[in-house]
């Protein structure tokens, strides 16, 4: 009886663990995913202000 506590402990620990192993990969994969889309697209060499001709 003993046993059969210790091993569900066991078990709950492993799930454990391996969720907050998924919730890091997840969470490194959004950070690599949001480092990559915050890159500007222009840089700027001046401090002029930019304007958009419209046709």
């Amino acid at each position: 009886m003993q046993n059969d506590a210790l091993e569900r402990g066991n078990a709950i620990l492993e799930a454990c663990r391996s969720l907050r192993e998924r919730q890091m990969q997840n969470r490194l994969e959004l950070q690599r995913k949001a480092a990559a889309s915050a890159k500007p697209l222009y840089v700027l060499k001046s401090k002029k202000q930019l304007e958009l001709r419209l046709q």
